[in-house]
């Protein structure tokens, strides 16, 4: 029977992965860079600001982190004895589910991608000073 379709989802979910793991290392680099803001720098109150910054960007690493959980629970249900199932035993629920983790996805990373503008605008705001 073919299993094109299981081990097509499946690809989509590893590139999904993968998409996530890359954002999460970018945010690590952002915490990074205003962490060191804060101990190089003496601009009163500059601390509240980043900190407004790092609530951000823990909100996004919680998002993406319960994201890649979601997409490992939706990758074991394409596979039965670490085989893939078979086109026919693809549900519509699995179908819907899929699609709804394609959608949280596009959504993360437009949220990101504005997040880490806004991040790097304060940044380089904060260098200028």
């Amino acid at each position: 029977m073919p299993i094109n379709i299981a081990r097509h989802f499946d690809d989509e979910l590893n590139a999904w992965n993968d998409t996530l793991h890359f954002y999460l290392t970018a945010i690590h680099v952002l915490e990074k860079n205003l962490g060191e803001i804060i101990t190089r720098n003496s601009v009163v109150d500059i601390a509240a600001k980043v900190e407004v910054h790092q609530l951000l960007l823990d909100n996004i690493t919680n998002k993406m982190k319960l994201l890649q959980v979601e997409i490992s629970n939706q990758k074991l249900k394409l596979k039965i004895a670490n085989e893939f199932i078979s086109d026919k035993d693809i549900s519509e629920k699995l179908d819907l589910d899929h699609a709804a983790l394609l959608s949280q996805v596009k959504s993360l990373e437009k949220e990101f991608i504005d997040l880490k503008y806004y991040c790097n605008t304060f940044l380089s705001d904060i260098l200028k000073q």
